[in-house]
């Protein structure tokens, strides 16, 4: 589950994780590569699904896709991130 303080470090490291990895390489133990990597895709999607180039099915698939994987808390920060 992707939590605030998950969120918090990789907007620490503008979504660097090279950059994480060489100057906070304890950070892993608190996200891990495949969270930091979900948070990536996750974000490119939103952008894609706001943007209206997606089909209803890929919006559907995003929709369950936040839903398990996020907080609620979460989920309001990736959204207001992509449309702000």
């Amino acid at each position: 589950m992707l939590t605030r303080d998950k969120l918090d470090i990789y907007r620490r490291f503008n979504g660097d994780l090279d950059d994480r990895t060489r100057r906070a390489p304890d950070t892993r133990a608190l996200i891990s590569d495949e969270e930091w990597a979900t948070i990536d895709e996750l974000r490119m999607q939103i952008r894609i699904a706001l943007g209206g180039q997606c089909s209803a099915a890929f919006r559907t698939a995003l929709d369950a896709r936040l839903a398990a994987c996020c907080t609620p808390e979460v989920l309001a920060a990736l959204l207001g991130e992509a449309s702000g």
